[in-house]
């Protein structure tokens, strides 16, 4: 017999305190203030200003739409392919990172992604508190999730969709529980999200995965079921969400773009875009997650008693997930939205009931000075602990921090150029080259690598390895009229050195990159990246 979900009957409202004694009747509680002290302390794991190098050209394409007031239809940055058709998926991220950029640099962008990621761990608490997991269970499930999301966040795009992923299931989890108008601000959502980031295609695709095994429940009365007008209100807010998602600069075709990509681009060994790899230290958490999803699901499913902690809609998404996560590494975050809220729903119903086994009935927590002291403590630890990661963002996404990362001395040296140079790179740099130097200068291969083709990034990868056989990287480099390379030591830059149409112009000064450059090159005469611009 199915159980019907219904909203309960509302109560008289209570008295409610002020601000304040609402915040020191949390902060009594040392669970609570636990789980205050772990969110907070996530408000620094999406805080990272240098870890994705696409976010240079990703500024520099904003700046061209800003200017231009209008979205590139073919290739720019990238010789090698210019004016080949360009999807700009993120088209509406990167106007806002340059617009940002422009007023506050680095730093500004790379707060605002932090503060996106902190918003989708907020959506995980939410959803994993509304079947009732307590604090302690939500603070350790939260801790897990985010440091298995830790390895792909940073200052990019797909970080909205992780985002919205959380915040999508939460709206249609709390629409089926208690109903409301809520569910309407799915269309709106995906109007946005699909000018955001073409990721917007998997929150679609869980909101089907919800619709459909809500029928199917009702059908086959599996379990707990919501009423059936709440499943068709949502079924119909997807369709108005799939709808709204077609208001983009490419209308319907840009779901078949969403849909393709992923197997194009794993076939060029992009590191992200490959299955993880668990033998990597960053992976463990990961790998952690799944595997105490599948005890937590075989224990739960075991035990009469607590299949109540059990969804099947949670089940489908959560398999999906990890699919998607096995799949490619970029996609962890995602499965990190999708399963970490059942995870907790499920670990909360195995600690209750090892609690009653042992006879130990859950304890209270009674206000009082030292408890709302440890609360206190707790939170400004916290507190100080995620401003010391800001402060170390901040100096990472300094001039200063910059150039201990970047060959900002090699790439002034290129801009002294009387002409424009086609910059043979490493697939990490070419943003920045990008940034410091477009459109007096254009790259080999850099992360756009949609646009670009796999037979260009064939030809980068022979260069890289600096290929003997035919064609060999000297003939790449010639046919692709490259005139300037800027890399680090080995087969490629010994090749250069014995040509006599190169000429090496800085030697290992710069984070360790050479550069050549071919043809005439006495106007870097006296180039030096010898200092700490250098160094």
């Amino acid at each position: 017999m199915a159980t019907l979900i219904r909203a309960a009957e509302p109560a008289a409202a209570p008295e409610t305190p002020d601000t304040r004694g609402r915040v020191i009747a949390w902060l009594s509680d040392p669970r609570r203030a636990l789980l205050a002290a772990v969110l907070v302390l996530t408000g620094g794991v999406g805080l990272d200003a240098l870890s994705d190098p696409d976010v240079w050209w990703h500024i520099r394409l904003g700046d061209w739409i800003i200017a231009h007031h209008q979205i590139p239809a073919g290739e720019l940055f990238a010789y090698t392919a210019f004016g080949n058709p360009l999807v700009a998926h993120e088209w509406l991220s990167e106007t806002i990172f340059a617009a940002l950029a422009a007023v506050g640099g680095l730093f500004l962008v790379t707060a605002l992604m932090g503060l996106v990621a902190w918003s989708a761990m907020l959506a995980i608490v939410l959803r994993g508190s509304l079947r009732g997991a307590g604090p302690i269970v939500l603070a350790v499930g939260l801790a897990l999730g985010a440091r298995a999301a830790e390895p792909v966040l940073g200052t990019r795009p797909q970080v909205f969709t992780f985002a919205l992923v959380c915040w999508t299931l939460w709206i249609a989890e709390s629409y089926l529980r208690s109903g409301g108008r809520r569910v309407w601000l799915l269309p709106p959502l995906f109007l946005l999200w699909a000018n955001l980031h073409a990721g917007f295609i998997a929150g679609i695709g869980f909101l089907v995965i919800v619709v459909v095994v809500e029928a199917i429940k009702h059908r086959w009365a599996l379990g707990a079921v919501a009423p059936a007008r709440r499943v068709k209100g949502l079924a119909v807010a997807v369709g108005a969400s799939v709808l709204a998602a077609c208001l983009n600069p490419y209308g319907p075709s840009l779901f078949v773009f969403a849909a393709t990509t992923g197997a194009t681009e794993r076939q060029k060994g992009i590191i992200e875009w490959q299955s993880p790899n668990f033998a990597d230290p960053a992976m463990w958490v990961l790998l952690a997650l799944l595997l105490s999803f599948a005890a937590l699901t075989v224990t739960v499913l075991a035990r009469p008693s607590l299949r109540r902690h059990f969804e099947l809609r949670d089940l489908a998404l959560a398999a999906v997930g990890a699919v998607l996560a096995l799949t490619s590494v970029r996609n962890t975050a995602i499965c990190v939205a999708v399963m970490v809220p059942p995870w907790m729903t499920m670990a909360a119903g195995v600690v209750e009931s090892l609690s009653a086994r042992r006879g130990r009935p859950r304890a209270v927590a009674r206000p009082g000075r030292q408890p709302r002291i440890f609360g206190i403590a707790l939170l400004t630890v916290s507190v100080l602990g995620l401003g010391v990661v800001g402060t170390r963002v901040a100096q990472s996404a300094s001039p200063q921090g910059i150039a201990s990362s970047y060959p900002t001395c090699a790439t002034a040296l290129l801009a002294r150029s009387p002409t424009t140079q086609r910059v043979f790179t490493a697939y990490g740099t070419g943003g920045y080259v990008i940034y410091r130097l477009w459109p007096r200068a254009s790259v080999y291969e850099y992360g756009e690598s949609i646009s670009l083709g796999t037979s260009v990034f064939a030809g980068y990868q022979r260069i890289a390895a600096g290929a003997l056989t035919t064609p060999t990287a000297l003939q790449l480099l010639d046919s692709s009229d490259t005139t300037a390379v800027l890399y680090s030591g080995g087969p490629l830059t010994d090749e250069l050195n014995g040509s006599p149409q190169w000429t090496e112009i800085i030697d290992n000064r710069d984070h360790g990159m050479l550069l050549f450059l071919r043809g005439n090159a006495s106007w870097a005469a006296g180039g030096s990246c010898a200092g700490p611009a250098g160094s």
